[in-house]
């Protein structure tokens, strides 16, 4: 097998909505790929829920999967993502003091999460302003236990087995 997943894709309107139209097609594209070569989705939505909510409300179907990579809504959005179908993505930003995410996190349930990396940027504290690395994922699965008043072990089980499911990975 020569690919795992499409992406990283969606909709990025951080900057400005100048090219919302090109994104929306280039995202749909990608989305028609994901389904005829049955591969997850990896979505980057970034100041753009309500854009990419749009565009899987048209072209969802039960083949489609995927994962909302480095997540950063709130519980509605989560909610949404999960109703989907998708998993959701975290990474250093929760491990961040004022980032929030860690309350957000709370009200999700471990079934849904993937943890990530997002190397080399967003490493999580204490590594934060680092190169970050896949080394440091164990610092968001920490703060993930701890969230979830689980132990280490259970985190790394359960959202290992998240991610070898979405990506079709024997573990």
């Amino acid at each position: 097998r020569n690919f795992w997943g499409i992406g990283e894709t969606g909709i990025d309107l951080y900057w400005n909505d100048t090219f919302l139209e090109q994104q929306v097609e280039a995202f749909k594209d990608q989305i028609s790929l994901a389904k005829e070569f049955h591969l997850p989705l990896v979505i980057h939505a970034r100041n753009s829920f309500s854009e990419i909510f749009e565009v899987l409300d048209l072209e969802k179907d039960d083949s489609l999967q995927g994962v909302f990579h480095a997540f950063t809504g709130n519980v509605k959005q989560a909610c949404k993502i999960i109703d989907y179908g998708f998993k959701i993505g975290i990474g250093g930003i929760v491990t961040f003091k004022n980032a929030g995410l860690d309350k957000i996190v709370k009200d999700i349930a471990l079934e849904h999460i993937i943890l990530e990396t997002d190397a080399p940027y967003l490493a999580p504290a204490p590594k934060r302003g680092k190169r970050n690395e896949p080394a440091y994922l164990i610092y968001t699965a920490e703060k993930l236990a701890e969230i979830h008043g689980q132990s280490l072990k259970l985190i790394a089980d359960i959202t290992t087995r998240n991610a070898a499911a979405l990506f079709k990975i024997n573990i």
